[in-house]
């Protein structure tokens, strides 16, 4: 095994990992039978991350993305699929589902009726990949912003920063190996955003124990 592909089995198990952060939360939903504190929309745009990353994996042949962006997926629409089932509001999520099947069927019809050829159509998918990536990754900053104005830090996952500051650096490395900036660019973002986070969850450490505490 060389080592590219081991750097490529290394991402893969922390991706995964990254994505199964939302495990907790059905668990939580399903003992309580209450959707309370959990949102809907993060599951959903990282599910339609996942599906066009796997579509432009597939298309460049690249089993890594395709492995990550599969299991993803069928993670985050478990995560869907439950949160549908147990709240008690299900039109909104609903329909937010269908809005989101109809931009994924739009793009597809873009990309193979208007797109001349197959590189072009990678290109593309590539660009739209990659600021899907960097919107999900810059998410965080009303969080942050939240913390820095709270002075509390009990809202930031340190598990889930630091495997998602792995995983970022992984794809950025992996995206150097196979010469795709498309996979590389936007992967800083999550290095940068969870850098933030940590440097938040170091300063105001004292003050979220005294909040837990209170």
């Amino acid at each position: 095994m060389d080592w590219v592909q081991l750097l490529s089995n290394v991402t893969i198990c922390c991706t995964i990992g990254m994505f199964m952060a939302g495990i907790p939360d059905c668990f939580g939903i399903i003992r309580t039978g209450s959707t309370e504190n959990v949102i809907f929309l993060p599951f959903l745009m990282t599910n339609m991350n996942n599906i066009m990353w796997f579509f432009y994996g597939y298309l460049k042949q690249d089993s890594t993305l395709m492995i990550v962006n599969s299991v993803g997926s069928f993670l985050q629409s478990s995560y869907m699929i439950v949160f549908i089932f147990y709240t008690k509001s299900k039109l909104l999520p609903f329909q937010r589902t269908v809005a989101a099947f109809i931009a994924m069927v739009t793009l597809y019809m873009y990309l193979t009726s208007y797109t001349s050829t197959s590189e072009a159509v990678l290109n593309q998918l590539g660009l739209i990949c990659s600021s899907v990536t960097v919107l999900m990754y810059f998410s965080p900053l009303a969080e942050i912003a939240t913390v820095i104005r709270t002075q509390s830090a009990k809202g930031i996952s340190l598990p889930l920063t630091i495997t998602t500051l792995i995983a970022s650096s992984l794809w950025v490395l992996y995206g150097k190996c196979v010469n795709d900036l498309y996979i590389q660019v936007p992967n800083i973002p999550g290095i940068v955003s969870s850098l933030l986070r940590i440097i938040l969850l170091w300063k105001y450490k004292d003050n979220s124990v005294t909040a837990s505490s209170s």
